[in-house]
């Protein structure tokens, strides 16, 4: 008999039983519904967990903290000559590193005011690790800076202090009645240092000038409020504090810790280094020659390994979990095929009697079963997908009703990826081809005669 044939025999067979075989595919699909959707929020929770941190993180970036072992006399922090090292390494394509101001700092403009984050970098090591600006350029002068994307709505009047938290909203901003009303592109801004001196508090201002603004922070609660200055700025500053990095002198220091700043060595060491790789395929290469060498560091890359092994352990568990429902439809589909049997008994015995091989019998039967559990994983993984649709659609709604929060982003909590619904049509299949192995060497043990005869 040919394939075409035993195609067209098994679908009138299956017509002759509409409501048992319509209602085992449908407990089929419900099973393979089930067990997408169930592995859909391991898939999703992971899609969201990753996109979440990559969100502002370079995936080629690998972060170094200092030195895990140090020979004597040997600074654990990472100087000058580490980030030497790391230019010259295999597969750095920029070091960017960064020095913190030791000191409260605020910005001044005109009248207005407020609190930054001071950090001297290097313009041209920024500048190839991939430093973006939303508007300006990079500065090419001493006295030139850039500062963060929110800096021009953290300065408000002097005058206005006394409104105290009034002056900023829930997102940390500052309100647009006390807002400065013009950006700080091109604007000549003064950075304010203070240092305890003669047993008093002095002040200085150092005048520099905007000429690149950053862009904005990848989260929306993020405040950037950086300025980011030249060596030859900061060497003004620790002119006039007299201490490494303007670090501030506070009256109720000791004696022993005022010597101490006083006398500090100006060798340069970095807390915020950044290693860039060429690309995402050498990450794992050059943080490993990194370890090697002797550095404490961490990269996306490592993470994002952690957060997927333990993420395939959960879809791997979500899967098994959701096969026990198709195991359950599998007792149905054993059932359709057992009564298949047994009601097509007479055209089993005539297929033996004109000389049907066991062998093509058996493929009948189970080319039958095979076919309930392709068009219950058909209809199964359809049905997934409008409750996926569904869930993501109905879960902002059920945030903002149960906990009162309007999500600011979309979360999608259920994810179905292509090859998912493929695993589910391979496992519905193999189950149905398993559950009518059974009924199907019975139906090739039948006795020609006593089927002619009806007597089984």
């Amino acid at each position: 008999m040919r394939w075409k044939d035993r195609f067209q025999l098994i679908r009138q067979n299956m017509k002759k039983n509409k409501s048992r075989v319509f209602m085992t595919i449908l407990a089929t699909s419900i099973g393979c519904a089930f067990l997408i959707v169930l592995a859909s929020v391991g898939f999703g929770a992971q899609r969201f967990i990753v996109n979440d941190i990559m969100q502002d993180r370079a995936v080629t970036e690998v972060t170094v903290y200092g030195k895990q072992t140090q020979e004597e006399g040997e600074s654990p922090e990472i100087t000058k000559d580490d980030i030497e090292s790391f230019k010259s390494m295999e597969n750095v394509k920029a070091v960017s590193h960064k020095v913190q101001l030791r000191t409260e700092t605020e910005l001044l403009y005109d009248t207005y005011a407020g609190d930054s984050t001071v950090s001297v970098v290097d313009f041209r090591s920024e500048k190839e690790a991939g430093l973006k600006l939303s508007a300006g350029r990079m500065p090419q002068r001493k006295n030139e800076v850039l500062v963060g994307y929110h800096m021009d709505q953290l300065l408000y009047k002097k005058s206005d202090e006394q409104a105290g938290d009034q002056i900023f909203n829930q997102n940390g901003l500052v309100k647009e009645e006390f807002r400065m009303g013009e950006g700080l592109l091109n604007k000549t801004v003064e950075i304010e240092v203070e240092q305890y001196k003669g047993d008093e508090w002095g002040t200085e201002t150092f005048p520099v000038k905007v000429v690149g603004i950053m862009e904005e922070p990848a989260r929306d609660w993020q405040i950037s409020s950086d300025v980011y200055i030249s060596e030859a700025v900061l060497k003004d500053i620790e002119a006039f504090t007299e201490t490494a990095y303007g670090a501030t002198i506070h009256p109720d220091m000791k004696t022993d810790e005022v010597e101490m700043l006083l006398s500090e060595e100006k060798d340069r060491v970095y807390n915020d280094v950044q290693v860039i790789a060429g690309n995402m395929e050498q990450v794992e290469n050059l943080s490993q020659n990194l370890k090697d060498e002797g550095y404490h560091i961490y990269s996306v890359t490592e993470e994002l390994d952690q957060i997927n092994i333990v993420f395939a352990v959960v879809k791997v568990g979500l899967i098994i979990v959701g096969t026990i429902a198709l195991l359950i439809a599998s007792i149905g589909i054993y059932n359709t095929m057992s009564m298949a049997v047994t009601e097509r008994t007479q055209d089993i015995g005539i297929m033996k009697a004109i000389g049907g091989h066991p062998k093509m019998i058996r493929s009948i039967f189970l080319m039958e079963s095979g076919y309930i559990g392709l068009m219950g994983a058909f209809v199964g993984a359809a049905l997934a997908y409008l409750v996926s649709v569904g869930i993501n659609m109905l879960l902002p709604l059920v945030i903002q009703q149960v906990f009162d929060q309007t999500l600011e982003e979309a979360i999608q909590l259920s994810y179905i990826p292509p090859y998912l619904a493929l695993i589910c049509l391979v496992l519905s299949i193999g189950v149905a081809i398993l559950s009518g192995l059974k009924p199907a060497r019975k139906a090739t043990r039948i006795d020609v005669l006593s089927a002619l005869r009806r007597d089984v």
